[in-house]
């Protein structure tokens, strides 16, 4: 269905990540409407009249994944999508937030899916170049960001943890891998950090760092 229209609508689409299984994972949700019926899709809403940005996000979090409010961490702006054929109803723009739920977040299983974000591929309008370059916005902001980067890698972590966060996000943006050999030097010279007393086992290797937010 088109729909004949001068005045673009505006779209409130959401990047919700989540940690599975040791790693980043982006949440999706079965669309329920034309375009795309059926099909998996970044969670959106169309922004209603006195609506603010941030309560659309949390809106289309809900009302599409079924994750409640409590176990949202993190939400915040990452970009805006403006293509005039993103869309085939019609021009729409799109204001695109970045989410970080809980990893024990409940999900409606029926309708949400949990993809590694570097596995994510073939979903409908512009979403996997949304992903892409959000991907790319949350690298660039991680230490820099402290409640993003809190959010993301929680409030106790190793160095190992973050070196693999890094590297989940290099992989979708589509950029190389990045050199973590200074990463524990850089985390210890981080003020926000402490250093724990004892290392992290993990696995055969030796153990990893563990740093807490102060």
């Amino acid at each position: 269905m088109s729909i004949d229209r001068q005045q673009p609508l505006v779209s409130i689409d959401t990047v919700p990540f989540i940690g599975r299984d040791g790693g980043l994972c982006v949440v999706t949700a079965e669309r329920a409407n034309e375009p795309f019926a059926g099909v998996q899709a970044l969670p959106g809403v169309l922004l209603l009249p006195s609506e603010r940005l941030a309560e659309a996000a949390l809106r289309a979090l809900t009302a599409k994944t079924g994750v409640g409010e409590g176990q949202v961490e993190y939400i915040g702006t990452a970009g805006v999508y403006d293509n005039p054929d993103r869309d085939p109803r019609g021009p729409t723009i799109s204001i695109v937030h970045t989410a970080v739920l809980q990893p024990d977040a409940r999900l409606d299983e029926t309708r949400a899916k949990v993809t590694p974000v570097e596995q994510v591929s073939g979903l409908p309008f512009d979403h996997d170049t949304i992903i892409r370059r959000t991907a790319g916005t949350v690298l660039d902001a991680l230490w820099v960001d402290q409640p993003l980067t809190k959010a993301l890698l929680g409030k106790h972590f190793t160095t190992a943890q973050a070196a693999r966060l890094i590297r989940n996000l290099a992989a979708a943006a589509g950029r190389s891998e990045p050199d973590s050999s200074n990463l524990g030097r850089m985390l210890a010279r981080n003020p926000a950090l402490s250093k724990s007393s004892e290392a992290v086992a993990a696995g055969r290797g030796r153990p990893a760092a563990g740093w807490s937010w102060t």
